[in-house]
């Protein structure tokens, strides 16, 4: 049995197709892995402590063995709950907008809070970003345009997978869902290929 952690940072007003997808996925991956466990993190509802000046020196006094206040011992309480489940999971789900070119600020506040006291992960990890936009990032017509709006534009999802890589998970998949505001028709079609696409990543995930 695994565990699949979800981390979503969407406000479900503001991205249905997201949502749709995001569920789209979980349905499948518990219809082709009924017995593995799934741990959800909301990070728009959910209050996600800051890595401040205040936790790191509750972080510091930790590692280096010195007395620590109530208020420090409650701090590190709450980082020490987030990080468990990061590290108990063996799967993760990083569902999230591109916002001004890069991850939402409650996704990037959790990746520094999770990446201050984490450790190498082990090697049979993975993980799937499933990243929306209502405009075009990746147009497919050409390998060339492709790798130039690649790197160009979509700096935040370049970001997660240089970071999880750097601490050891190498399996790192990418659905891109761009154009929501096209057409409804263009757009349902878009939302029909993407779910086609989940259902086979959550039945090989």
């Amino acid at each position: 049995m695994s565990t699949l952690l979800v981390i979503q940072a969407y406000s479900n007003d503001k991205s249905a197709h997201l949502d749709r997808l995001n569920q789209h996925f979980i349905t499948s991956y518990q219809q082709a892995h009924p017995k593995d466990r799934i741990i959800f993190h909301d990070l728009i509802k959910d209050s996600t402590p800051t890595l401040n000046s205040q936790m790191l020196m509750a972080l510091r006094k930790k590692q280096h063995q010195k007395p620590l206040s109530a208020f420090e011992q409650k701090l590190l309480c709450e980082h020490d709950d987030w990080l468990n489940d990061f590290m108990l999971a063996d799967k993760y789900l990083f569902v999230a907008p591109i916002q001004q070119r890069f991850l939402p600020t409650e996704l990037k506040q959790y990746l520094d809070l999770i990446v201050a006291t984490l450790t190498e992960m082990a090697p049979h990890k993975k993980a799937l970003h499933l990243q929306a936009t209502d405009r075009t990032y990746h147009p497919r017509s050409l390998k060339y345009f492709w790798d130039t709006y690649k790197h160009k534009h979509n700096l935040g999802n370049k970001y997660l997978q240089k970071l999880l890589s750097f601490y050891g998970l190498k399996d790192f998949t990418t659905l891109h869902i761009e154009g929501l505001a096209n057409c409804c028709t263009s757009c349902d079609l878009s939302l029909k290929h993407c779910q086609k696409q989940l259902t086979k990543i959550a039945n090989a995930f």
